[in-house]
Protein backbone atom coordinates (compact mmCIF):
# COMPACT_ATOMS: atom_id res chain seq x y z
CA UNK A 1 0.00 0.00 0.00
CA UNK A 2 1.84 2.93 -0.88
CA UNK A 3 0.11 6.40 0.60
CA UNK A 4 -0.21 9.66 -1.56
CA UNK A 5 3.81 10.88 -1.01
CA UNK A 6 4.82 7.43 -1.59
CA UNK A 7 5.44 6.05 1.66
CA UNK A 8 5.07 2.25 1.76
CA UNK A 9 2.51 1.90 4.88
CA UNK A 10 3.61 -1.22 5.15
CA UNK A 11 7.05 -0.21 5.98
CA UNK A 12 5.96 2.73 7.78
CA UNK A 13 7.11 2.42 11.39
CA UNK A 14 3.52 3.93 12.85
CA UNK A 15 1.98 1.78 10.59
CA UNK A 16 3.69 -0.90 12.46
CA UNK A 17 3.58 -0.13 15.61
CA UNK A 18 -0.57 0.58 14.74
CA UNK A 19 -0.99 -2.73 13.98
CA UNK A 20 1.01 -4.67 16.51
CA UNK A 21 -1.12 -3.08 19.37
CA UNK A 22 1.86 -2.73 21.23
CA UNK A 23 1.65 1.15 22.93
CA UNK A 24 5.42 0.50 23.38
CA UNK A 25 5.92 0.68 19.89
CA UNK A 26 3.86 3.46 19.48
CA UNK A 27 6.17 5.32 21.79
CA UNK A 28 8.94 4.82 20.40
CA UNK A 29 7.74 6.00 17.33
CA UNK A 30 6.60 8.76 18.74
CA UNK A 31 9.47 9.88 20.33
CA UNK A 32 11.87 9.28 16.99
CA UNK A 33 9.04 11.58 15.40
CA UNK A 34 9.37 14.31 18.13
CA UNK A 35 13.16 14.38 17.41
CA UNK A 36 12.48 14.94 12.92
CA UNK A 37 9.88 17.60 13.23
CA UNK A 38 10.66 19.29 16.66
CA UNK A 39 7.42 19.04 18.21
CA UNK A 40 5.69 17.51 20.48
CA UNK A 41 4.22 13.84 19.49
CA UNK A 42 1.75 11.95 21.72
CA UNK A 43 1.63 8.11 20.92
CA UNK A 44 -1.62 8.34 20.39
CA UNK A 45 -0.80 10.66 17.42
CA UNK A 46 0.90 7.90 15.24
CA UNK A 47 -1.84 5.91 15.53
CA UNK A 48 -2.35 4.61 11.64
CA UNK A 49 -3.96 1.91 9.51
CA UNK A 50 -2.81 3.89 5.99
CA UNK A 51 -3.59 6.83 4.43
CA UNK A 52 -5.45 5.53 1.83
CA UNK A 53 -7.52 3.43 4.27
CA UNK A 54 -11.19 4.85 5.28
CA UNK A 55 -9.64 4.11 9.19
CA UNK A 56 -7.66 5.42 11.99
CA UNK A 57 -5.44 7.95 10.21
CA UNK A 58 -2.42 9.21 12.30
CA UNK A 59 -2.68 12.84 13.86
CA UNK A 60 -0.22 14.29 10.76
CA UNK A 61 -2.11 12.39 7.92
CA UNK A 62 -5.42 13.88 9.73
CA UNK A 63 -4.77 17.26 10.35
CA UNK A 64 -1.49 18.47 8.71
CA UNK A 65 -0.35 16.58 5.72
CA UNK A 66 -0.89 18.92 2.54
CA UNK A 67 0.01 16.01 0.33
CA UNK A 68 -3.25 13.99 1.30
CA UNK A 69 -5.47 16.57 0.46
CA UNK A 70 -3.74 17.99 -2.25
CA UNK A 71 -4.06 14.61 -4.12
CA UNK A 72 -7.56 14.20 -3.34
CA UNK A 73 -8.45 17.41 -4.46
CA UNK A 74 -7.22 16.75 -7.71
CA UNK A 75 -8.76 12.89 -8.03
CA UNK A 76 -4.59 11.86 -8.05
CA UNK A 77 -3.48 8.85 -6.74
CA UNK A 78 -0.32 10.02 -6.01
CA UNK A 79 1.46 13.06 -5.75
CA UNK A 80 3.65 11.62 -8.85
CA UNK A 81 0.60 12.79 -11.25
CA UNK A 82 1.19 16.38 -10.34
CA UNK A 83 2.79 18.91 -12.21
CA UNK A 84 4.41 20.26 -9.14
CA UNK A 85 6.12 17.36 -8.51
CA UNK A 86 7.83 17.53 -5.85
CA UNK A 87 6.48 20.04 -4.14
CA UNK A 88 7.89 22.29 -0.42
CA UNK A 89 6.09 19.65 1.26
CA UNK A 90 6.50 16.31 -0.30
CA UNK A 91 10.34 17.59 -0.73
CA UNK A 92 10.66 17.38 3.10
CA UNK A 93 8.89 14.23 3.25
CA UNK A 94 11.18 12.72 0.49
CA UNK A 95 14.31 13.92 2.08
CA UNK A 96 13.32 12.27 5.68
CA UNK A 97 12.21 9.00 3.44
CA UNK A 98 14.13 8.64 0.39
CA UNK A 99 12.49 5.54 -0.46
CA UNK A 100 9.53 7.35 -1.16
CA UNK A 101 11.12 9.30 -3.88
CA UNK A 102 11.66 5.61 -5.74
CA UNK A 103 8.04 4.41 -4.71
CA UNK A 104 6.85 7.72 -6.72
CA UNK A 105 9.01 6.93 -9.71
CA UNK A 106 8.20 3.86 -9.65
CA UNK A 107 4.33 4.93 -10.44
CA UNK A 108 4.93 7.19 -12.79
Amino acid sequence: MIAYCGIDCSKCKSYIATQSGSKEELVKVAKRLEKIYHAEVKPEYVICDGCKEDKRHSYFCSNKCKMKQCCIDKSYNSCIECSDFPCNELEFELNNTPEARENLEKLR
